[in-house]
């Protein structure tokens, strides 16, 4: 079944631009449309320009107006961010570029949508190039329900109960009204360093023992919201299982008087393996490799607890400088973002942390099964794993599509392509481990992260022999 589709009524360049680059920052424009939307959830937004037409995802966010309805707006795809600047700065000839505050050209352009992420870093570090769906028509979809297994039940809007009466919280807080306030009696938050649809982190410190922290705050207008509060509360529950050097630590989680909800993580200095990528292109096999066998260690150990994560991508990996046992310079990945986790141990009461029915993930990264809506096992994240290998050997993906529906459709029923198309010398080996991380069939596929761990080990014995002298990435540039 398609997402319903919205039809903009814009006369003009300007007004044409002024959604553009509201879609580039994932913001909430007023469009004034031809018909209103059919429900609360995600439809696709044309917009014909020039006879161009123009597809975005747009969800309903507000009370319509003489003006419009308030729609948050963003891009389909990766490649049509590009596309959508280029229109931006034919259409806007007064702002050949985008205002100061919009951040740097692509491909550093978006703030990250913080509710998905763990990661903690500079928002214009941290595009958000994944789309997270909920087949149903009172939910965010994707432009094709695929095999949809069961009817999701209306958004709960009664999750949290409302702040006490005198709360001296509006509905939406401005960030520079939280700097300084201590959180818990202990956090006292310093400065904000990303923010985006739902959440915005702050760097803090405590005040006792002054040690710096992260601290993800949801936004208020989120807290009745049943599908974000229980995502936020899962990432602290997933991520406080956890205790391992390739996960990023969650300390803390509550909430506070007046309804903040809060959740307290490790301070991460680095940047996401998708910033790396963006800045730096594809790596060498041998980084590629020493990152993917880290986030494998994550996996194992996740999983080994009953936690699927469900959202395994360049964005959510964060390459930190360490050092080896022997004191030498040693890059460190540890992966983020439990938003998405399926708890499937017996401590796994709460199953899955999203709403019944939800197909969660970013499309390009999703497994076959995960495309299907079926149950998943730790082998969805191995293939996840395999496209953000493949991505980190090629600049590539080894599935590409014009469209998410045809997206999923090659991915169910055509093989993916050879690392060996783009890099012809690759080492045969860590191409069949790729390609059998990315098979069609689980059963294909290494039988945990473990085994593809220890096979990953292998491979990157074989390339530190053919290529002894090793150059670290520098991830603090």
């Amino acid at each position: 079944m398609s997402l319903p589709r919205l039809h903009a009524r814009l006369d003009g360049g300007p007004a044409c631009a002024r959604v553009l680059r509201g879609a580039l920052r994932h913001e909430v424009e007023v469009v004034p449309l031809s018909s209103p939307p059919v429900s609360l959830g995600r439809h696709l937004l044309e917009i014909d320009i020039e006879g161009e037409l123009i597809t975005l995802l747009a969800d309903p966010a507000g009370t319509p107006s003489a003006a419009g309805v308030p729609l948050h707006v963003r891009p389909v795809t990766r490649p049509q961010m590009a596309t959508l600047l280029a229109l931006i700065e034919r259409l806007d000839a007064p702002s050949s570029s985008l205002p100061p505050n919009a951040g740097p050209p692509l491909p550093s352009l978006l703030p990250a949508e913080l509710d998905d992420a763990t990661l903690v870093q500079a928002p214009s570090e941290r595009p958000d190039y994944g789309l997270h769906f909920v087949p149903s028509p009172l939910s965010s979809g994707d432009a094709t329900q695929v095999l949809r297994k069961a009817a999701v039940p209306p958004r709960s809007r009664s999750a949290m109960p409302p702040p006490p009466a005198g709360s001296p919280l509006r509905p939406t807080l401005p960030v520079d009204e939280l700097i300084g306030r201590v959180i818990a009696g202990k956090y006292a938050l310093e400065s904000a360093i990303g923010s985006g649809m739902s959440a915005t982190v702050f760097r803090a410190m405590h005040v006792d023992l002054r040690r710096p922290l992260a601290v993800k705050i949801l936004h208020r207008q989120k807290l009745g919201d049943n599908q974000f509060v229980r995502r936020f509360k899962g990432e602290a529950l997933a991520a406080s299982r956890l205790e391992h050097p390739n996960v990023t630590r969650v300390f803390d989680f509550g909430q506070e008087p007046d309804g903040l909800l809060y959740l307290v993580m490790e301070l991460l200095t680095g940047r996401s393996l998708e910033a790396i990528l963006a800045a730096n292109g594809p790596l060498a096999p041998v980084i590629a490799v020493t990152y993917a066998l880290h986030a494998c260690r994550a996996l194992a150990f996740a999983h080994d607890e009953g936690i699927i994560h469900r959202d395994v991508k360049p964005e959510n990996i964060m390459i930190i400088s360490h050092r080896d046992d022997d004191g030498n310079p040693a890059d460190l990945a540890k992966v983020c973002d439990f938003g998405l986790a399926k708890l499937t141990g017996p401590q796994g009461a709460q199953g899955d942390l999203t709403i019944y029915g939800m197909l969660c993930g970013s499309p390009a990264y999703m497994s076959p099964e995960q495309t299907r809506g079926e149950v998943l096992d730790g082998r969805s994240d191995l293939y996840a794993l395999g496209v953000t290998l493949f991505q980190c050997l090629t600049g590539q993906l080894p599935v590409e599509a014009s469209s998410v529906s045809e997206l999923f459709v090659r991915k169910l029923t055509q093989a993916p392509r050879k690392i060996s198309w783009f890099l012809p010398e690759i080492d045969p080996l860590l191409e069949d481990l790729v390609a059998r991380a990315l098979s069609i069939d689980p059963a294909s596929r290494p039988a945990n992260a473990r085994a593809l761990r220890d096979e990953l080990r292998v491979v990157l014995a074989t390339l530190q022999n053919d290529h002894p002298s090793r150059q670290r990435p520098a991830v603090g540039d």
